[in-house]
């Protein structure tokens, strides 16, 4: 197997790790066994088999496991979970051939990018009083003890300007062939930075961007990344493959495993044991000085399919198709009813009814529902149908164009009717109801 893509694969592996870490369960696998929990915990032994010993018949089963598993969680889907799930999709269609599958990793996650970071371009993000970026700033320094930053100083605007201008740049960067190496460390070093975030678990989404990202390396980085376990020696090795194992079970055991005190330590501090070195390795594979890599970029019909699904995904915010997982993440950006937020995109052009139809939770039995009670947050009609149909038996009082509804038991009512197919596919997230651009830094109950 080439090492290009043997490394590929055991950093996918750890992709997946990094998701069952970061996204917990908690009890999908027992007392109560569903489809989910098991192909989750399949995708845990899986992945630990592949960073052990990646061969190609591990290799395309892990790669299965990704998109099954992004399907069963959908509509609360991370959009790192997304693009794996849409490049795992791109290694399957091409059989797993190397030589065709690269060039589509490659456009799928330029793709991607140009849409997260074109979403930054808008008014919500380059306020900071509004801007999940100094949001997220405050986070990380508040995990460490130290005071938030003030807003409306330097630093305040710094936290807005330069994830902006390092995602703009990014993609450029990568595709001119001189300026593709510092393309490469630049995001590397800017999504390494923000994977130690503590009070997030950003580490997930950067786990699935640096195997991406290293495909625009030369084959140093593979190689030196490849020899590093030869290092250690034989005993070494060993320990090394008894640690693998170690962290492989106890994630995918904490995730899928009803939470206790231990789990829960394990998975939002304990993962930085891991995830600390294996940083430290990839940047100790990039640092080296190497000659750009002339890049190949014909691309078959599987990857023309892939980047054609990562563009129209990008393109359903802005159709108000969905609002949920589509590559604008922690952007501030908002369309709705036409109206748009956007620096560029001024209008929306939306393509399907009820995004502009929000209620307003008054009352509910259901804690999901309830949640919104005390919080300046709206719901889209069709989100609060889809959710209330999973609990029949709760109550809810809602306003809906200044009406106001009493309902007893939601099976009841009209609530409880059947929805399009579609629509758990295609979520559209709450909406502040006084300031539709302030940052929504994860998702609501009802999304």
């Amino acid at each position: 197997m080439d090492v290009r893509h043997r490394v590929f694969a055991r950093m996918w592996a750890v992709a997946a790790l990094a998701h069952l870490a970061g996204n917990w369960r908690g009890g999908d696998l027992w007392p109560a066994p569903t489809a989910l929990g098991l192909l989750l915990a399949a995708l845990g032994v899986a992945a630990t088999v592949v960073l052990l010993t990646p061969r190609r018949v591990s290799i395309l089963v892990l790669m299965a496991l990704v998109p099954a598993t992004a399907v069963l969680e959908a509509p609360v889907l991370g959009n790192h979970w997304l693009l794996a799930g849409l490049v795992s999709l791109g290694y399957l269609l091409t059989g797993g051939r190397w030589s065709r599958f690269e060039p589509l990793a490659r456009v799928a996650l330029l793709s991607f990018y140009v849409f997260a970071a074109f979403a930054k371009l808008n008014t919500g993000f380059l306020d900071p009083a509004l801007s999940c970026g100094p949001f997220h700033l405050d986070e990380a320094l508040g995990a460490v003890g130290i005071a938030p930053v003030d807003r409306d100083g330097s630093l305040g605007l710094l936290s807005v300007w330069v994830p902006a201008a390092i995602e703009l740049a990014v993609p450029v960067l990568l595709l001119v062939r001189r300026t593709r190496r510092a393309g490469v460390l630049l995001a590397m070093a800017f999504h390494s930075a923000l994977s130690f975030d503590l009070g997030q678990h950003f580490y997930d989404f950067t786990a699935v961007l640096l195997p991406l990202f290293a495909l625009f390396l030369a084959d140093g980085f593979f190689e030196r990344f490849d020899a590093a376990g030869r290092a250690f020696g034989r005993r070494g090795r060993t320990v090394l493959q008894a640690a693998v194992v170690l962290v492989g079970t106890s994630v995918t055991a904490a995730n899928v495993l009803p939470i206790t005190v231990g789990s829960h330590a394990w998975l939002s501090a304990g993962t930085f044991l891991w995830w600390t070195p294996f940083v430290a390795l990839v940047a100790w594979s990039a640092c080296p000085s190497a000659p750009s890599v002339r890049l190949g970029w014909r691309l078959g019909p599987a990857a023309v399919l892939v980047a054609g699904l990562v563009v129209v995904n990008g393109l359903t915010p802005y159709l108000e198709l969905k609002s949920g997982f589509g590559w604008h993440m922690y952007s501030n950006l908002v369309l709705v009813d036409g109206a748009s937020n956007h620096l560029v995109v001024r209008r929306s052009l939306p393509v399907r009814e009820g995004h502009q139809d929000l209620v307003t939770v008054l009352a509910s039995s259901d804690p999901g529902l309830a949640a919104y009670v005390d919080q300046e947050y709206l719901l889209p009609w069709p989100s609060l149908r889809v959710h209330a149909r999973q609990v029949p038996d709760a109550s809810l009082t809602y306003e809906r164009a200044g009406a106001t509804v009493a309902v007893e038991r939601i099976g009841n009512s009209a609530l409880a009717d059947p929805v399009p197919w579609w629509w758990p596919w295609m979520p559209l997230r709450s909406v502040h109801a006084t300031t539709p651009a302030t940052c929504q830094d994860s998702y609501l109950p009802v999304l």
